[in-house]
């Protein structure tokens, strides 16, 4: 019996001794380490923001680029100043050279309004501005004609809405000069 009976105030004594947390140590523990997700969560937000902004702003550049090409297929109409003009909203196309027996002067508003119509699509409150500047003489050639090449240079602008820190909008811009 005396045995038993050591057993017992041994396992006792080792039960008193054992330390393990609290519940004032456990939430300490949980409010400490939600401090450190809200600081998580920040710095995504921000990341999140930026890669919004930088994928808004290869957008307008891709925009930029897609309008000097669809230029450089209709030098008559760069030529006589057809795209020349600020863009911006959506309209239809399906009225306009549809067929292909289309005019320059009707591929070149068939190429803005598509070009408007994509920025319009693609960024917020985006307008596009284009404007060409020759440094040759137009030598009157007819719209079928189209190895005469443009001898000048063309500013393409492209402006969007882009949210910045402090949850207003700020207004951004992209402007390539090009030779189309």
């Amino acid at each position: 019996m005396k045995m038993n009976n050591y057993k017992l105030n041994y396992k006792r004594q080792k039960t008193k001794g054992q330390k393990g947390f609290t519940l004032i140590e456990a939430m300490i523990a949980v409010v400490v380490f939600s401090f450190g997700l809200l600081g998580v969560a920040g710095v995504m937000l921000v990341a999140v923001k930026s890669n919004h902004n930088g994928y808004m702003r290869s957008q307008a550049n891709f925009l930029a680029h897609s309008v000097i090409e669809m230029m450089r297929r209709n030098s008559w109409a760069v030529w006589t100043g057809v795209y020349d003009g600020t863009y911006s909203g959506y309209s239809s196309i399906d009225s306009v050279c549809t067929s292909n027996a289309c005019g320059c002067t009707a591929v070149a508003n068939r190429d803005t309004q598509q070009w408007s119509n994509m920025i319009t699509n693609t960024l917020t409150n985006g307008s596009g501005e284009i404007s060409c500047t020759e440094f040759g003489a137009y030598g009157g050639f007819a719209c079928d004609e189209a190895d005469q090449p443009y001898l000048g240079l063309c500013t393409v602008t492209v402006t969007w809405d882009e949210s910045n820190e402090d949850g207003s909008d700020s207004e951004q811009s992209v402007t390539i000069v090009s030779g189309p």
